[in-house]
């Protein structure tokens, strides 16, 4: 089935929450000028406006997010090729001033705004009251993933709940950590009971219940709650909605994105039906010369990395993850790069569909329809193992057998009577392998504690594999530092300490 594009332009704008000044000469009551007034009337404004909130999340999770959560970590190299923003966040060198900081805090507030449009103004219209209930609930959805992302990022965050009309409105204090936590948990606990449990035709690719729930157990289990991250994740788990598809690399599929039985939400990307923002993230990381056209070679994964991967058996790693050169290719043609140099580490291949024609033959910038994968159900089963295993209750199995059919579907060995420290260690490294350049890397780094060890071994290994890149050093904090620009028109605002 073919994948929805939740997106239109219509909604767009008008999630925008536009305003228009008038002179004293002109019409006060314009109805020719797309205004919130004159706009949220019908049911069908109400699902335009919030198809403007999921085109906002497009753009969020397009570049800057992944500057983040995966290029500033140990599991990526930067290339020759990468310009110097890149270096400076693989190095771990930025400052408050580089732009995927504000790109992450500037699309979430969108997010949040356009969110909050719907939620203020789409009660108000009369319509199909399950529909309406609906929407509201996908709006929820959004809101709690661009405030967790937020919060995840930076801490304390500014709190907005309603729709900003004025500039003045966005003069506002960093907001504690647990009344945004308050609401993220309020709108996905909402969105649970208001989203449906699936979609069919055109709708296919909106939030589901499903989602809610396994985006309200990372809450949790980023709050180190538990008995409640268990709790939930086993709710997902007991479904029966979800299952891990039997090969890993059918997980990046283009043609079943979004339909298979392991996603549970993704950013739905097709650079075809909707050009100029197709993903970029293949062109990116595929080494530089791949045939079949735009390939850059941008990054590397990391050698210690690569070695993780401690058995031929493991189908994440080579030929899935990674490739080294020369590789021989789904077309029969063996591919040799030397950039990025070996020495770096292996080239990335994950994100390459070599079951789809425009990958393999046509790549090309903004063009491409490789979805960005937010929740999939080897994470719900991960997140209830390292719960469980941290004191949550069982509910839905053991700790060790939701690790083990994870590990059994990369084809490795299971574990077993392993103590609380040594399974905490083995769903920590499967974590790693599992989800390389998903998304994930920095915020687990930074809820364990661990991101200053992670970069000073990764600064150490730079020395070997590209010495002058950067010195041996760590972290200033757990957290990123607020963008400065934000700082300097919104004095209300303070950075994380350790950040200038």
């Amino acid at each position: 089935m073919r994948r929805t594009k939740l997106l239109s332009v219509l909604g767009l704008l008008a999630a925008l929450g536009f305003a228009t000044s008038c002179d004293s000469f002109l019409d006060p009551a314009p109805s020719d000028v797309l205004t919130p007034e004159n706009f949220y009337k019908t049911s069908a404004d109400a699902v335009a406006a919030v198809n403007g909130v999921y085109e906002q999340v497009k753009w969020s999770y397009w570049l800057g997010f992944w500057y983040i959560s995966d290029i500033a970590t140990d599991d990526i190299i930067a290339a020759p090729r990468f310009g110097s923003d890149g270096h400076r966040m693989s190095n771990y060198i930025f400052t408050s001033t580089e732009w995927p900081m504000g790109d992450v805090w500037g699309s979430a507030y969108r997010i949040i705004n356009r969110a909050n449009a719907v939620l203020d103004r789409v009660p108000a219209i009369t319509m199909d009251p399950v529909l309406r209930t609906r929407l509201l609930g996908e709006a929820r959805f959004l809101r709690a993933l661009a405030y967790f992302n937020l919060v995840r990022c930076f801490g304390d965050v500014p709190l907005l709940e309603h729709e900003v009309k004025s500039l003045n409105g966005l003069k506002v204090s960093r907001t504690p950590l647990d009344q945004v936590y308050a609401l993220i948990v309020s709108d996905l606990q909402e969105a649970i009971t208001a989203l449906p449990a699936s979609y069919s035709g055109a709708d296919i690719g909106r939030a589901t219940s499903g989602a809610a729930r396994a985006l309200l157990a990372k809450v949790y289990l980023t709050r180190q709650d538990w008995t409640n991250a268990a709790r939930v994740a086993g709710q997902v788990m007991t479904s029966g909605r979800d299952s891990l598809l039997t090969n890993y690399k059918d997980i990046f599929k283009i043609a079943t994105e979004i339909t298979n039985s392991e996603s549970i939400f993704e950013i739905n990307y097709d650079g075809l039906l909707d050009p100029g923002s197709g993903s970029v993230h293949t062109l990116f990381s595929l080494p530089s010369g791949f045939p079949g056209g735009d390939a850059y070679g941008l990054m590397t994964v990391a050698p210690s990395l690569a070695a993780l991967f401690d058995s031929a058996a493991d189908t994440r790693g080579r030929n899935a993850t990674f490739i080294k050169s020369p590789y021989v290719d789904a077309l029969g043609d063996s591919v040799k790069w030397a950039d990025p140099p070996a020495k770096l580490g292996p080239a990335f291949l994950k994100y390459l569909d070599e079951t789809d024609f425009q990958n393999m033959h046509t790549r090309a910038w903004v063009k491409q329809s490789n979805n960005w994968i937010v929740l999939r159900y080897a994470d719900v089963l991960l997140m209830y193992a390292e719960a469980v295993n941290e004191g949550g209750a069982a509910t839905a199995g053991s700790a060790e057998a939701a690790l083990n059919l994870v590990r059994r579907r990369a084809g490795i060995l299971p574990v077993s009577g392993l103590s609380q420290a040594a399974f905490r260690d083995s769903v920590r490294l499967d974590r790693r392998r599992e989800f390389v350049f998903e998304g994930q890397r920095w915020f687990d780094l930074s809820r364990w504690g661990i991101l200053n060890a992670a970069i000073l071994a990764k600064t150490t290994e730079l020395q070997t594999v590209a010495p002058g890149e950067t010195t041996v050093h760590g972290v200033p904090s757990n957290l990123l530092p607020l963008p400065q620009p934000e700082l300097d028109i919104n004095h209300n605002l303070t950075q994380n300490p350790g950040w200038q």
